[in-house]
């Protein structure tokens, strides 16, 4: 079974800024204890630096590393700390201190990777966490969540869009803001999960490889196009931006807000049309570190890389199949089949030196992925064990099977000749 997840928006017209900004209040309060109580632990980190001719040099660095508290005992004493005062219904304050050590736990992991420096986070946003415990079902479509003891509010979802697609689903934690809400529901579904697909990420496509259908491209140059559309209009616009400031920031905002929605929309539909293509199955990416690619990279592919949303498309993935990750080293450059270094040979094809295998660098890329995933090492095999039997003929190296896109207006792939 794999539960799956769905997350809504809904309006709403209460009155509700007292206890949002109570619990921003609170939110911040909770950080700020557990920072004072951080204990911080010096740990060796070795370093290596080119010095010319293929040699290394080396060198040491003591680098602190943040340990939160988390005994029970603490977690009561921050509990009862946040209580004081405190006049709306308890499992807010529960609520804060989950929150708290989510946000803090998810700088320490930027920290560790040098994305962060070593400054306490801060709460900007006003909104409230409410767990299942302060909602009540009351009726198909009405849930009932209490603000204070014996005070409440009614939310009624049952003539929104969405409705028939979750009805006798599970009502998880929502998300409370100034004047909407974001419902998250749940559901277990059977899942027989025979079959895994290799997905190479690339800037303009999706490359996968199914053990039985083969090579399919998936055409994605669509979010760059957008991208590349609304930020020439966005630099044009701050170009000017001095002639009629408070114009050009509204038009700023207009532009930066539709680029956005374009974008989210045609994820939502890349992720349903993904699923459908390939249902039951386990969806292989490489765990990739989009920040190194652009410290290795020229600033015309920068520029290019940075209009990718790769972590995106797997974050919605995620609510639907399962998803699972392996290591991107080598991938791209080792032979399938030998397990050696390929050589690149007019542009797209890879060439192996040693058993003389050829093949399209996203090719080889999928299939790498896939064979990773499947639990088979990049250290060669026998050719004849390379490729699975496929129904309709041989496995094309050279040009994909198939090249879909996503169809905006439909709830399938289009498919275009390869």
């Amino acid at each position: 079974m794999v539960k799956v997840y769905l997350t809504y928006k809904v309006k709403h017209d209460w009155d509700v800024s007292e206890l949002l900004t109570a619990y921003k209040r609170i939110l911040q309060k909770a950080i700020d204890i557990i920072w004072e109580n951080t204990v911080w632990k010096g740990k060796k980190v070795r370093h290596k630096y080119s010095i010319g001719n293929g040699k290394y040099g080396y060198y040491e660095t003591v680098r602190l590393i943040p340990y939160f508290p988390k005994s029970r005992d603490f977690k009561n004493w921050l509990r009862g700390e946040l209580l004081r005062d405190w006049p709306f219904a308890n499992h807010y304050v529960d609520s804060a201190i989950k929150t708290a050590y989510s946000i803090l736990n998810s700088w320490r992991e930027n920290y560790l990777k040098g994305l962060r420096k070593r400054r306490k986070p801060t709460v900007r946003r006003r909104f409230v966490r409410v767990k299942t415990t302060l909602i009540r079902v009351i009726d198909d479509g009405i849930v009932r969540i209490t603000i204070k003891p014996y005070e409440w509010v009614y939310l009624d979802y049952s003539r929104e869009w969405f409705y028939n697609r979750i009805k006798g689903w599970k009502v998880g934690e929502l998300i409370l803001k100034e004047h909407e809400v974001y419902l998250t529901f749940s559901k277990e579904v059977g899942f027989n999960a025979e079959i895994k697909i290799g997905i190479d990420c690339n800037l303009m496509s999706l490359d996968v490889y199914h053990p039985e259908k083969g090579w399919i491209k998936v055409d994605i140059s669509y979010i760059h196009r957008v991208k590349e559309r609304y930020e020439g209009i966005i630099s044009m616009l701050q170009s000017i931006y001095r002639k009629a400031p408070k114009r050009i920031s509204r038009l700023l905002e207009k532009y930066r807000t539709r680029m956005k929605n374009r974008i989210e929309d045609y994820l939502n539909k890349l992720a349903v049309q993904l699923t459908r293509e390939f249902p039951n199955t386990v969806f292989i990416f490489e765990d990739l570190d989009k920040l190194n690619m652009f410290r290795n990279s020229d600033r015309r592919f920068n520029r290019k890389l940075s209009r990718a949303v790769w972590g995106k498309i797997v974050q919605k993935l995620s609510y639907r199949v399962p998803v699972e990750f392996v290591n991107p080293r080598g991938t791209s450059g080792r032979c399938p089949r030998c397990g050696s270094k390929l050589e690149s040979q007019d542009g797209r094809l890879l060439h192996c030196p040693k058993c003389g295998f050829i093949a399209d660098r996203q090719f080889v890329g999928a299939f790498n992925i896939w064979m990773r995933g499947v639990g088979v090492p990049l250290s060669g095999g026998e050719a004849n064990d390379l490729l699975p039997n496929e129904p309709r003929g041989e496995l094309r190296l050279m040009n994909p099977k198939s090249v879909v896109k996503v169809d905006l207006q439909g709830r399938t792939f289009t498919h275009l000749s390869p």
